[in-house]
């Protein structure tokens, strides 16, 4: 007989589209729930701490009409990555997770995915992995309002794995220190997921939270940009290449309660020309400093060899050795 449809299908998850075979109990897709950005890590018996996969997230199940992985709209998966036909999951499953390809030292990797991508790649590289992190149904009931805590026991409990998915493990309590390994391992930061949190498909909710790993960098501060009222308000970064030039590699914001100081503990340096042999253009302000002092920077990204979003942290106390 078919599945009585019941609460947690339609009305209260509209996302839920029905399959064409109702008796299959699954639904075509559900739009995957998505974490909020926090602003830290933090540390939590309320939460369950997971690494944050840089992959495409996808949702695999299987059925009368057989597997499916899909990407979050949608979109088929399998003619992408046609090796995963062969992962096995039991009948009237469907998965949450992230599909990733990890490099020599384990760690996932987008790039490496990316390559992997279409029927021509298969085959090529390290193969990719299904990693599966949620379990939404099982035997085709769902358990969408049922704690996290719940659906990850009932997932560990499935014994799914293989070589082709993987179930990874979490970490109770201790947000903050899993991010700092993390970084260390140069992996992309965690999520944390309440533990007593239904799964709401198509949102993005507080209780999933992703914190991510700042990176920071080295660099060389080549010249500032002075405002009268607050001091140092811009660094010009730059880093040195194999033949010793200093090629510009963008701008750091400074904050302000550390204008005034790094106005002033910089000036010794002032230079009248350019140490940057690539242009950087005449701005308001301009203040040239010999390329003696190193800053650390966060930055969010970079595009073309310069930072993006880059802030100003720290000034190190050794300087980068003389030409």
């Amino acid at each position: 007989m078919p599945r009585q449809r019941g609460p947690a299908d339609s009305a209260e998850h509209p996302t839920l589209i029905d399959v064409g075979d109702a008796q299959s109990g699954l639904p075509r897709a559900v739009v995957p729930m998505r974490p909020r950005l926090a602003r830290r890590a933090f540390n939590s018996p309320d939460y369950l701490f997971e690494l944050k996969w840089d992959g495409i997230r996808a949702l695999l199940a299987r059925d009368r009409s057989g597997l499916r992985l899909v990407d979050r709209s949608g979109g088929d998966l399998l003619a992408a990555i046609p090796e995963l036909r062969d992962v096995s999951i039991p009948d009237g499953i469907l998965l949450d997770g992230e599909v990733v390809v990890c490099d020599s030292r384990g760690r996932p990797s987008y790039d490496l995915l990316a390559g992997r991508l279409g029927p021509k790649a298969a085959k090529r590289g390290r193969g990719p992995i299904f990693v599966a992190f949620d379990l939404l149904y099982q035997d085709g009931r769902p358990l969408l309002d049922r704690p996290l805590a719940e659906r990850r026991g009932r997932l560990a409990a499935a014994g799914l794995g293989g070589r082709m998915l993987a179930v990874p493990e979490h970490l109770e309590d201790d947000g903050e220190p899993f991010l700092e390994v993390v970084a260390e391992y140069g992996l992309e930061g965690i999520v944390a997921k309440r533990r007593n949190g239904p799964y709401i498909p198509g949102t993005r909710t507080a209780e999933w939270l992703k914190c991510h790993v700042t990176p920071r960098a080295d660099v060389i501060v080549g010249a500032l940009v002075i405002d009268d009222r607050r001091g140092a308000r811009t660094i010009l970064c730059g880093t040195r290449g194999d033949d010793g030039a200093i090629a510009f590699a963008g701008d750091a914001y400074v904050p302000p309660y550390l204008g005034t100081w790094l106005d002033e503990a910089t000036r010794d340096f002032t230079v009248e020309g350019s140490p940057f042999a690539t242009p950087i253009g005449l701005r308001p302000g301009l203040r040239f400093l010999r390329p003696r002092l190193v800053a650390i920077v966060e930055y969010g990204g970079i595009s073309d060899g310069e930072l993006r979003d880059a802030r100003f942290r720290a000034l190190h106390s050794l300087p980068f050795p003389m030409e």
